[in-house]
């Protein structure tokens, strides 16, 4: 109850922008709670707000140590503060907590705090390539969340079905019985263990917790029907001058260069149908641009293909305890960043 007295009053210091205060009070936490995983990750967060770069890196360097999962996302803290080398995504635990938390006020928050544009702006992109009366047999949704794209498809398609880290997002997303079938999962494993071929696959607002977009091209690919399209969103970053064409943003989430998209997925074999450069949302004054884009896998007759969906056997699947459970951290004192940049 002292350590938690203490971090309430580090977080009203916080609050008030006495950042070096609130790193002293809970460097004395520490002398009470020295193995408080989530104590450390404050540090951090704190420690870099005040300036205090080697300090941050102990801390998250500390936390990591005994919470090696990494549910709160320090790994992309170290990274952002050149402590480690930009890594290939986030943290499955931590964007699964992310959204587990975030769910019941998602879209509200995306919709209408964010003006979110995403699912219109992927179906235009989809409508663009195969027209406006465009349908299709099976469909996957990677990163389905709530369902906002999975919504606009549904009236397009005989079969969808969607995929998410976040328990409480699927459960969302159940509630509106737009799908077929929904999976916790994440979405490279899934699509590797899958034996099915879908006509199209949408990840919207998927890529940002990724930077090495190799492996999840690769699966994709091959999960397309002949013919098959892959409809993505990702944040815009410009290809600097040393060729750097993918970045992590303060925000924690990834940003890939149009030349970075096209190169890896005519890698695994899949051409770019199109390609807009627009407003994705808002975070605040500042307007967050996008690619939204479109792949294809060329069939071998050179004509579109539309299979008649799979229906796989309806599944109960095992939610992971820790998962099911909850997350709890330092009396809800730490706080998740959100989808906003912060």
């Amino acid at each position: 109850m002292r350590a938690d007295r203490r971090v309430e009053t580090a977080r009203a210091l916080l609050d008030s922008g006495d950042h070096d205060g609130a790193l002293s009070v809970l460097e004395q936490t520490l002398e009470l709670t020295p193995d408080w995983p989530e104590l450390h990750f404050l540090i951090g967060e704190t420690a870099a707000a005040s300036g205090c770069r080697d300090r941050a890196v102990a801390a998250y360097v500390r936390y990591l140590s005994l919470s090696p999962g990494d549910r709160l996302g320090a790994l992309p803290h170290l990274a952002l503060l050149g402590a480690t080398p930009l890594p290939d995504g986030l943290p499955s635990a931590y964007v699964a907590a992310l959204f587990d938390e975030y769910a019941p006020r998602f879209e509200r928050s995306l919709l209408v705090g964010l003006d979110y544009q995403g699912p219109a702006q992927l179906l235009q992109a989809i409508e663009a390539v195969r027209g406006p009366n465009a349908s299709f047999g099976s469909v996957i949704d990677l990163g389905c969340g709530t369902g906002l794209v999975g919504e606009r498809l549904r009236r397009r398609c005989t079969w969808i079905e969607g995929v998410d880290l976040s328990v409480a997002m699927i459960a969302q997303a159940d509630g509106k019985g737009v799908y077929d079938a929904l999976h916790v999962g994440e979405l490279t494993d899934h699509l590797a263990n899958d034996t099915r071929r879908f006509d199209l696959v949408t990840a919207g607002d998927v890529l940002i917790y990724l930077g090495d977009l190799a492996p999840l091209f690769e699966a994709v690919t091959r999960r397309l029907a002949d013919g098959g399209l892959f409809a993505v969103t990702a944040e815009a970053a410009e290809t600097d001058s040393t060729g750097v064409d993918r970045r992590l943003r303060p925000s924690r989430r990834f940003a890939h260069s149009a030349d970075y998209l096209t190169r890896v997925a005519g890698e695994h074999g899949l051409v770019l149908h199109r390609h807009e450069r627009t407003v994705l949302r808002r975070d605040g004054p500042d307007a967050i641009e996008a690619h939204v884009m479109v792949f294809g896998r060329a069939p071998a007759d050179g004509r579109p293909r539309t299979l008649a969906p799979e229906r796989p056997e309806l599944v109960q699947h095992e939610v992971p305890e820790d998962q099911a459970a909850g997350h709890h951290d330092l009396g809800g004192q730490i706080k998740h960043a959100e989808m906003v940049d912060q």
